[in-house]
């Protein structure tokens, strides 16, 4: 059975419910500390405009600016510290209490689906899976959180320093988007198969090392090792797919993308230099904006790839917590107690499933 992607997230965000208080406080460290990276080209660019173009240099004034501009970086990194912290102790509180969940569940499932399914491929969801979904909560939502508060931040200081020139740099905004979404079909995609191939490779393992006695005894390791290549093989085949994407379409697309907005601010600079005279200040602050806007989305980009592999563990982690098929438990008040003492089997045959047998005429 296959979980959507909106589903994971709504089940994923169940878990953060109890942690409401904790995100508050962290989010609101998250605003503090963008507000005080963005101040920086602002004092630097007043700096520039207001004493270094006009050759005034005051002392007392020029004292508060470097003073303020010391402060702030300070500032950024005791509370990024904070936040950063703040967010991955959620993190960790949260996939402790999902392998908990996961780990009780699977106690309690009827021994027909322990029939039909491999130990590795249980241990893998039990264990790698949750381990996806830890770096989901520690980088990914942590550094989208933080990297989208940066962005609007951004796009409001430079408003503040020129409203028509940001609103050109807002077409950029389609084109970025568009390479995420096309990057997360793909991924999505590649991702899926890679780590389906790592539960087949951790459940032939498993298998092999379990029966090694049976595997020695009938002389089949030629047979093992085979069917392991084969599944290694398919497992780097998926991996090589995954590079190959990741290569194309995180750091080099984004590249062009901000080498594009350069040459948009540079142009626009440089049309509008004929009417009236360019602020130095302001044409550094952009283009400081501007590195510092692309910076934040190459990370989201490629915290993607994170983001795949962690919604294709949460789905197979809730796929497994989904099972509906329970242990047979006892109802009733009555005791059961043992009247005779002799038990026999005759001519027994069972089945989980009721297609291979588990017994077969035992007596």
């Amino acid at each position: 059975m296959k979980i959507e992607h909106s589903s994971v997230h709504k089940r994923l965000f169940r878990y953060t419910i109890p942690h409401k208080k904790s995100f508050f406080l962290a989010f609101t460290l998250l605003l503090i500390a963008t507000a005080a990276d963005l101040l920086g080209p602002i004092l630097i660019k007043i700096f520039i405009d207001d004493y270094l173009t006009p050759k005034y240099l005051p002392l007392q004034p020029l004292v508060w600016l470097a003073s303020s501009y010391l402060l702030l970086q300070l500032l950024k990194i005791v509370v990024q510290y904070f936040q950063l912290l703040q967010f991955q102790k959620i993190a960790l509180q949260i996939i402790q209490q999902i392998r908990i969940d996961v780990f009780s569940h699977v106690h309690r499932l009827a021994l027909r689906f322990f029939d039909n399914t491999p130990t590795g491929s249980l241990v893998s969801r039990i264990t790698n899976d949750t381990e996806a979904m830890k770096e989901m909560f520690v980088e990914v939502i942590a550094v989208f959180i933080q990297n989208g508060v940066f962005l609007v931040g951004i796009f409001i200081a430079m408003f503040m320093l020129d409203v028509k020139l940001a609103f050109y740099c807002l077409v950029l905004l389609p084109f970025i988007w568009g390479l995420m979404k096309l990057y997360q079909h793909y991924s999505a995609i590649y991702y899926g198969q890679l780590r389906e191939k790592l539960s087949q490779l951790n459940a032939k393992l498993h298998e092999s090392l379990q029966g090694m006695s049976i595997i020695q005894l009938f002389r089949q390791e030629k047979r093992l090792r085979s069917e392991f290549e084969e599944i290694n093989d398919e497992h780097y085949k998926a991996g090589m797919r995954n590079i190959k994407l990741d290569g194309l379409l995180l750091r080099p697309a984004v590249e062009i993308l901000y080498i594009l907005a350069v040459i948009l601010v540079l142009s626009y600079f440089g049309i509008s230099v004929a009417d009236s005279p360019v602020k130095i200040g302001v044409l550094y602050a952009f283009i400081n904006y501007l590195d510092r806007f692309f910076e934040p989305v190459n990370e989201m980009m490629q915290r993607l790839s994170m983001y795949q592999q962690a919604m294709v563990s949460a789905s197979r982690v809730f796929d497994l917590m989904d099972e509906k098929e329970k242990n047979p438990v006892m109802t009733g008040e009555q005791k059961q107690g043992v009247q005779k003492g002799t038990v026999e089997f005759r001519n027994v045959t069972f089945s989980y499933d009721g297609v291979r047998d588990v017994l077969s005429d035992i007596s």
